[in-house]
Order: structure tokens, then sequence, then C-alpha cells
């Protein structure tokens, strides 16, 4: 009895553990010009839906997509692609506890406009 108890046990922590790996990858980031918006669709995987909006001035943007947490490490590509060569690619990368992010865009532009961006600003998480 006292065995399967302590297996029990052993299962349901290991378990919470996995799970918990990126449970914590959700919710709102926000700076002055960028907002990224999280909802964790397999949080044991680590597949997150994703949106982000850059506002700078008149120019603006925003891609949505599907992507991977890896380690302190979100990619995604949007759901939509501008055209055949479309190779947008955003890369968000949080700190050690996952209360603030630096994101950046590869090959953005056709989602954005040359004249503004996504790279450089820090998000905090919004309350």
């Amino acid at each position: 009895m006292y065995q399967r108890i302590v297996f029990m046990v052993t299962i349901a922590v290991c378990c919470t553990s996995a799970n918990a790996q990126y449970a914590n990858v959700d919710g709102k980031f926000r700076s002055a010009s960028v907002t990224l918006d999280l909802i964790p669709l397999d949080s044991e995987k680590g597949v997150i839906a994703a949106a982000t909006t850059v506002v700078q001035g008149a120019c603006s943007g925003s891609i949505a997509g599907i992507g991977k947490v890896s380690g302190n490490e979100l990619k995604f590509s949007p759901y939509v692609k501008e055209d055949n060569s479309d190779t947008c690619e955003v890369t968000v990368v949080f700190d050690k506890k996952r209360n603030s992010a630096k994101i950046s865009a590869k090959s953005c532009t056709a989602h954005s406009g040359a004249s503004c961006g996504w790279e450089g600003d820090t998000m905090k998480r919004a309350k």
C-alpha cells in the first residue's frame, strides 16, 4: 500500500512538472509601440498562438500565427502569407522569469511596411 501511494505521488509530481514547463508563456506583453498576446495551445509541448502589433507614428503592422517555445525563445510565422515568397519569422526572447520579452522580426516588412518594425523593444508582462 505504501509503495502504491509513493508511486502515485511520483507520477503526479512528474506530470505536473511537464505540464507546467510552458504554462507561464501566456498573457499580454506591452511596450510603448509593440503589443504581444500569447495563448498556450499545448503547454506540455510549448505550442503557442501568438499575435503581435507594432504602431510607430503613421506606420503599423500585425502578425498572427502559431509557434513553438524552446527554452526562453518563441518563434512563429504568420498564418496568412503576403505572397508565396513570404518568409517572415518573429522571434520572442523571454527573460528567465518570463516577465519581460524582446521581440524581433526577420523578413516581415510586407506585414508592417519598411518604416516601422518590431526590433529593439522590450515588452513587460501586462497585469
